[in-house]
């Protein structure tokens, strides 16, 4: 004790990480985790007692590991970062202009790796392990994604949680059974705006989903069970505080895991009744909980005091992706169609569970084409299904999957239809690109030309989807038999600026050439502008018969830029402009020329003006430096310390040379090839103590 002169840290061993949603337990090892945290990146914990390692810096969020090949992780940084994979960033057709939460929802299908939801004013989908991805909705006009739960019993269903500031954090719940082609909306009759901070979804029941509420006053849990068309109170007698986070009992899916501003509670009847986990768990705010059952554990993440765990016990037990084939395939043609089944133990060491797989019966024109049909936990096969071994009609088949430690056989029945193709398919186009003003665009209209040949062509039915639900555009005409039109709205009136893409798909199920698809772009741009004032430093050496050239963009931008003409003036006698007008792409350029100036600063102001547009006029400043004169050889005793150079002489050799704000040996260099021309005041002589020396490569 010395009075506070000196003093000892006691901050050691704190376990105080403020960890965001979206952790991950490891699927097979016990005891490692994933987390993003507030102001501290993204962790990995490797043992209970061990202090956890940062593998990724900023705020970090979501988190995920491919229960098929764990060395592959994912997390995501603060918007507009977005997502990663190992450390690398992974955001092919994100677009990053999106509105979005801070810490935007990312989420791994349940049974599928490799297809993973993002959420920002749109929900991203990725089937290639973030290789790309493709937006499959688009939120109502200031809205964004908080949370998103794809249903682990039906690949097709999806529930996520939308909040819109007008009217203030006014909550929706948006859902999908189709796999994104359509979405519904519905509402959980809160009395007041709250933010619907999680979701989950029954384990064997699509139809079926929890939705939690935060802050005060309201609910704070409900349950659908009418795939989310209507919703039911099932707060019962919890307090009156925020729920952040819910889980399905992973031991009975009748029960309910919610994690809540105080702490950990559990229902084993699905709401209503509520019980406090208050054994060694302390009164905190619980932002997450996570299930890792393949190790028995539950963990459950806080926001202040770390991340804790209790030991869960579930049964083995396993499903398949898809549970059923069923597939039409065109006679008389080199057809081959190819599957994947997906195989996902779950329960006790399902990390380890052997399984095979094999074709039922006699079928010849079936059979599975990789890993023999064998594989240890989360994995996958393929098949194909041969259109040379079928004949025209029905066709059935099944596929059978063993898993070790599970008593029965999981049967995926395989139905395909053969039929000879009526006529080939084919689009006009397969692009277009549009741009509109923003606000300020009445909706139109467009469409692409369908045809088919062949002698039944008139007879083949034809439908079109556009896979990204975007709300600004809409199909009209989206079917047909024979030759007809795809016809749609676009309203560019409810989005912001930017790069919208949305997918017209048009599929016809007895043609060749099906599916086709035509990709539309919509850019949203604001007002014609030119840029304002732009200033651009240069220098010049008093006398220097050499004339330097600049040059820049004419500065247009916005709506019209791409057909808008400019002009383009100055006044010095010093600055004359050499190319004094353009189109958009076409730069403005300039030279300068100091041979009858004194050392000083000298100012020109260039002067754009657009055509045919007098209110827009921009300005580019040329601060022109002139230095006095000065050698070669002053340069090169400069360089080796022998004399000093006057103020502003060192700025114009950087500046005429390499241009690395230091002057050095590579600006002399510069200089030295510059006289090979023999032009400038500085070139009149070389000092027999500097050389210029070429050499070839090598």
């Amino acid at each position: 004790m010395d009075a506070g002169i000196s003093w000892t840290s006691l901050a050691t061993d704190l376990a105080i990480a403020q960890f965001y949603p979206g952790v991950t337990p490891h699927p097979a090892r016990p005891v490692e985790a994933l987390g993003g945290t507030q102001d501290h990146g993204t962790l990995r914990g490797a043992a209970p007692t061990a202090p956890w390692t940062k593998i990724f810096g900023g705020d970090g969020g979501f988190t995920a590991i491919d229960a098929e090949n764990p060395d592959v992780w994912y997390g995501e940084a603060q918007w507009p970062n977005g997502p990663f994979k190992n450390g690398r960033y992974v955001r092919s057709g994100i677009d990053r202009n999106d509105r979005a939460a801070f810490i935007p929802p990312f989420v791994m299908d349940p049974v599928d790796s490799r297809r993973l939801y993002f959420g920002t004013q749109s929900i991203y989908r990725t089937e290639n392990s973030a290789n790309n991805w493709v937006r499959i909705y688009s939120s109502p006009r200031r809205a964004t994604v908080r949370a998103i739960a794809p249903a682990p019993s039906d690949e097709n269903t999806v529930y996520a949680s939308i909040v819109r500031t007008r009217p203030i954090d006014l909550s929706r719940i948006v859902f999908t059974h189709d796999g994104g082609l359509t979405w519904e909306e519905s509402e959980l009759g809160l009395r007041a705006p709250r933010y619907i901070g999680d979701l989950a979804v029954h384990p064997d029941e699509a139809d079926q989903a929890y939705a939690v509420v935060g802050g005060f006053g309201t609910g704070h849990v409900f349950q659908t069970t009418d795939g989310g068309r209507t919703w039911r109170d099932r707060t019962g007698n919890l307090t009156d505080h925020p729920v952040n986070a819910v889980l399905y009992d992973p031991e009975n899916p009748d029960g309910i895991y919610i994690g809540t501003d105080l702490g950990v509670f559990h229902s084993p009847r699905g709401g209503d009744s509520w019980d406090m986990l208050a054994d060694g768990f302390p009164t905190v705010a619980v932002f997450d909980l996570a299930v890792a059952p393949g190790t028995g554990r539950l963990v459950a993440a806080t926001h202040g005091r770390g991340m804790f765990e209790i030991p869960i016990d579930v049964p083995l037990t396993a499903r398949v992706r898809p549970e059923a084939v069923n597939d039409t395939v065109l006679l008389g043609v080199d057809q081959q169609l190819n599957g994947r089944v997906i195989v996902a133990p779950h329960g006790r060491a399902d990390y380890r569970a052997g399984w095979t797989a094999a074709v039922s019966g006699s079928a010849p024109w079936l059979a599975l084409t990789s890993n023999r049909g064998i594989g240890q936990g989360r994995g996958r096969f393929t098949y194909s299904i041969a259109a040379s071994e079928l004949t025209p009609g029905d066709h059935e088949a099944a596929m059978e999957v063993w898993v070790s430690g599970v008593s029965d056989a999981m049967t995926i029945p395989v139905r395909v239809h053969a039929a000879a193709p009526r006529g080939h398919m084919a689009l006009a186009r397969h692009e277009t690109r549009e741009s509109v003003l923003v606000y300020d665009t009445e909706p139109f209209e467009d469409s692409v030309a369908v045809a088919f040949e062949g002698a039944q062509a008139a007879t083949v039915e034809w439908r079109a989807t556009q896979p990204g639900n975007s709300q600004w555009l809409d199909l009209r005409n989206d079917s047909g038999v024979g030759e007809g039109f795809v016809t749609w709205t676009v309203d560019p009136d409810s989005i912001d600026v930017g790069t919208y893409t949305e997918r017209v798909v048009v599929e016809a199920s007895l043609a060749t050439g099906s599916p086709a698809a035509l990709v539309y772009t919509l850019s949203v741009e604001p007002p014609l502008s030119v840029s304002a004032l732009r200033a651009v430093p240069s220098y010049g050496l008093s006398g220097w018969s050499f004339v330097s050239v600049d040059s820049i963009s004419a500065g247009l931008a916005g709506f019209g830029a791409d057909s808008a003409t400019w002009t383009a003036s100055s006044t010095s006698e010093w600055l004359a402009i050499e190319r004094g007008g353009g189109g958009h792409e076409d730069p403005i350029v300039w030279t300068r020329s100091s041979e009858s100036l004194d050392p000083g600063v000298y100012e020109d102001t260039v002067t754009i003006r657009v055509d045919g547009r007098p209110d827009l006029v921009g300005f580019i400043v040329d601060r022109f430096q002139v230095v006095p004169p000065m050698t070669v050889e002053d340069a090169a005793h400069h360089l080796l310390g022998l004399e000093r150079l006057e103020t502003g002489q060192e700025s114009f050799l950087d500046w005429f040379g390499n241009r690395d704000e230091v002057f050095n040996a590579g600006d002399v260099l510069k200089w030295l090839d510059h006289c090979t021309i023999g032009e400038g005041s500085g070139c009149e002589r070389l000092p027999g103590d500097v050389r210029q020396e070429r050499r070839e490569p090598g």
